[in-house]
């Protein structure tokens, strides 16, 4: 360990390092990085020089980081996918080549703006734009397989996630639009009820990820002061709290480098120095 601490220091970008031992038999270090770089450009350091940047996990890690004492904010490893578009509807028999890529965005969108806009309604004049998931409620658009008419408009009002529960449970699931014609066709169910300007359909985006792919649903948010709109969002920490900034903003950020325990739940001499008792670290 003694080496490792060397070679940081040679370099002169290094401020801090901590590290945790994870019960499923790995160490996770965490590297403070005192250079100021874009997201990507700090993800790249990362996988270059020790894996990627960092994912965190439990409250555990976030009082461990803490212990830095570093005041500023610097990036982690999350990110807003703006690209995660998905159907709802799952089966690769429902789809021809490139029929799950096909959109038909509004001039101004998909926008990125709001908190919960990921879930996506058809408008009467045939284009998409992004609503919120759980707040805005609206009637939707239910496929029903092996039918000579697939596509069934429900007046009643629901939220994103109502409405996939509904057509789940009464048809086969929320409708896909898969090409231009099929979008006609779905315009079509649309304009023939005149109450009826807009409707969800079954596109979705999953939001935040993390740089290494991992799938931790631990979350620790703070206030949102910067709105972040037709801009990709990327995650800082400060003070133990995550927060949106533009991916483009220059921060200090916090690497990881993953390596294997020989006996898992054992914690290193270097491992102690990191934390106020063993108990920080027990799992």
């Amino acid at each position: 360990m003694e080496g490792g601490w060397k070679k940081l220091l040679v370099f002169g970008t290094v401020f801090l390092l901590v590290e945790v031992t994870h019960q499923e038999g790995y160490t996770r270090k965490y590297i403070l990085v005192n250079n100021l770089k874009s997201w990507i450009k700090s993800q790249s350091y990362c996988r270059a020089e020790y894996g990627d940047l960092a994912t965190i996990n439990d409250d555990r890690v976030i009082r461990a980081i803490n212990r830095m004492n570093w005041r500023k904010p610097f990036w982690i490893g999350l990110y807003d996918d703006v690209d995660s578009w998905k159907w709802s509807l799952e089966g690769e028999h429902f789809y021809t080549a490139g029929g799950r890529d096909y959109r038909q965005w509004q001039a101004d969108q998909p926008d990125n703006a709001g908190e919960d806009e990921h879930c996506v309604s058809m408008m009467e004049d045939s284009f998409w734009r992004v609503k919120s998931c759980t707040l805005v409620k609206m009637p939707l658009i239910c496929f029903r397989d092996a039918e000579a008419d697939p596509y069934v408009l429900v007046t009643e009002e629901k939220s994103w996630f109502e409405a996939q529960s509904y057509c789940r449970r009464h048809h086969t699931d929320l409708v896909s639009v898969t090409s231009q014609s099929e979008n006609q066709k779905v315009r079509r169910r649309l304009k023939g009820n005149q109450t009826v300007p807009e409707a969800w359909i079954g596109l979705r985006r999953d939001s935040w990820r993390w740089s290494d792919g991992s799938s931790y649903s631990f979350t620790k948010w703070g206030l949102q002061p910067v709105q972040v709109k037709n801009s990709k969002a990327c995650a800082s920490m400060q003070n133990g709290k995550w927060n949106k900034w533009k991916c483009d903003e220059k921060l200090n950020f916090l690497c990881q480098k993953i390596t294997e325990v020989t006996e898992p739940g054992s914690i290193s001499q270097a491992e102690r120095r990191s934390f106020d008792s063993e108990d920080e670290v027990a799992d």
